[in-house]
C-alpha cells in the first residue's frame, strides 16, 4: 500500500495546474493567493496555454513589452535569479541585472517581506517551463534596436 501511495504521488508531482508541488510550504501556497491578488497572471499566463506563469509571446496589448517568463527554468525563465533579485524585480521594477523593466510592470513598492518571500517560494515551486520571451520594447527605458535590426510591427 507504501509503494503504491508513493507511486501516486509522483505521478501528481508530474501535473500542474498551477497549484504548488506536492510538500510545498505553507509559504509557497500563501504566494499563489498572492499572485492571483497582484494580478501577476493577467499578464505572465500565457495565452497558448504554455504553462504557469511562463511569459506570453505575445506583447501587452498596445505596447511592445512581452510579459517574462516567471517558471524556476534555468535558461528561459527566473530559476538563476536570487530571490533578492525577484524581489527587487516586483519592489522597483530592476531586472537581474540591474535594467529596469518596462512601466507596463507595476512596481509593488510596498510589499511586505512575507507577502515577497511567499511569491518567491511560489515561483520556485511552479514547474520550470523551457520558454524564450521576445525581448521588450518600451522607448525611453528600452529603446528598439537600431534601424538596420528587423522591428517588430508596430501596429499593435
Amino acid at each position: 500500500m507504501r509503494r503504491w501511495l508513493c507511486a501516486a504521488a509522483l505521478v501528481l508531482v508530474g501535473c500542474s495546474d498551477g497549484t504548488p508541488a506536492a510538500g510545498a510550504t505553507g509559504a509557497a501556497l500563501a504566494g499563489r493567493s498572492f499572485v492571483a491578488a497582484r494580478g501577476c497572471p493577467t499578464c505572465h499566463e500565457p495565452s497558448d496555454h504554455a504553462g504557469t506563469l511562463a511569459g506570453d509571446l505575445a506583447p501587452v496589448k498596445g505596447t511592445l513589452a512581452f510579459p517574462a517568463n516567471l517558471t524556476p527554468d534555468r535558461t528561459t525563465g527566473i530559476g538563476g535569479w536570487a530571490d533578492i533579485e525577484i524581489v527587487r524585480a516586483m519592489r522597483f521594477g530592476v531586472d537581474d541585472e540591474g535594467e529596469e523593466l518596462c512601466l507596463t510592470m507595476p512596481r509593488f513598492s510596498a510589499i511586505g517581506d512575507d507577502e515577497a518571500a511567499a511569491i518567491v517560494a511560489y515561483l520556485r515551486s511552479l514547474p520550470p517551463v523551457v520558454r524564450q520571451v521576445p525581448d521588450s520594447y518600451c522607448p525611453p527605458i528600452k529603446p528598439p534596436p537600431s534601424p538596420d535590426m528587423a522591428m517588430p510591427p508596430t501596429d499593435l
